[in-house]
């Protein structure tokens, strides 16, 4: 027996279970431009067109001081109020400034040794700079069948990118693969990497 057309449809309550990790964005109200043209830099083993400063822990320098106090702002809010870790303290331990010309990339990559990684743009632009891009980690079940989605949405998408804009910093878990290899284009695009660990974590095995 077929229902009446005025029958509601049933719309069901969502809820994501276990999700590979959260990117949280960050606005810097303060930003302003810090001078990176005498720093040193190798290449970067991701790209052919990017470079690298020498320098892994460039937050110490005093250009960055004010930076540094943000970023640290940053990481706490993500700990203590998106993942509500259980820790004693927490240090940025490699940070690092990634220069990207015209036509730069950066292949798909994960940081480790680290809890979470974040970037700050020192300068892009939110129309032409590479995105930021996050790849959807593998999961290792059989059989595998390859549906195709009709809309992409969190639970069909491969691959989710957010804008690169000056003063924006992204943190997210480290070993989430992220990279931009679409090239940039509009001028130089101009990153802070960082790294973060934390100290103090008990133990939680739980079942």
């Amino acid at each position: 027996m077929s229902q009446p057309e005025n029958t509601p449809k049933p719309k069901g309550d969502v809820r994501p279970i276990f999700p590979a990790g959260a990117v949280v964005r960050y606005e810097n109200p303060d930003h302003k431009a810090i001078a990176v043209d005498d720093l040193h830099y190798e290449p970067n083993f991701g790209s052919i067109t990017e470079s690298t400063s020498q320098n892994r822990n460039i937050l110490k320098e005093d250009r960055f001081r004010a930076l540094a106090k943000f970023l640290d702002g940053c990481v706490k809010d993500c700990l203590d109020h998106v993942y509500c870790y259980d820790y004693e303290a927490f240090s940025i331990v490699h940070a690092w400034v990634n220069r990207a010309p015209e036509g730069g990339y950066q292949r798909m990559h994960q940081h480790g040794n680290s809890i979470l990684s974040g970037v700050y743009y020192l300068k892009a632009d939110r129309q032409n700079s590479a995105p930021l891009m996050f790849e959807k980690p593998e999961i290792n079940t059989q059989p595998y069948l390859a549906i195709a989605s009709k809309q992409q949405n969190i639970f069909t998408a491969n691959r989710i990118a957010y804008p690169s804009q000056s003063g924006i910093c992204y943190l997210f878990p480290s070993q989430i693969r992220h990279g931009y290899e679409t090239p940039t284009k509009g001028g130089e695009r101009i990153s802070l990497a960082f790294n973060v660990m934390l100290s103090g974590v008990g133990s939680f095995y739980r079942i």
